[in-house]
């Protein structure tokens, strides 16, 4: 059962992969994610790490620069948020769909091996 749904997931995602921001892979049974459309901002130099001495300029700057690195990190914790949204949202459909189509395809062929069974009679 399990090698089925692996193959039906790797299925389902190689019909899909086009239309993914982000890349889903699956590697010995593990399933990973990462983002492609949302660049990951570089934390600036550390407060902590500033000299006692440090003018109050510089430290209003360095400060600055941490308050725009943490407006960056929300922004980017939104954008994967939102990208991996997409992603599941356009794998949920794809696996509906596909398991739709099998079930169709299996009634179709379950009524035309019952319809030439009735004509053999």
């Amino acid at each position: 059962m399990r090698t089925y749904s692996g193959i039906l997931l790797a299925t389902c995602l190689l019909a899909v992969s086009p239309a993914f921001a982000g890349n889903l892979t699956l590697e010995n049974g593990q399933t990973s994610w990462h983002s492609t459309q949302c660049p990951k901002p570089n934390p600036p130099g550390s407060l902590m790490a500033a000299n006692p001495e440090t003018p109050g300029e510089d430290m209003n700057s360095l400060a600055s620069q941490h308050n725009a690195y943490v407006d960056a990190v929300q922004n980017y914790m939104n954008c994967v948020s939102s990208e991996a949204e997409n992603d599941q949202t356009l794998v949920n459909q794809t696996i509906t769909a596909n398991a739709q189509k099998a079930i169709a395809d299996a009634q179709a062929d379950a009524d035309a091996d019952l319809a030439v069974r009735k004509n053999q009679k």
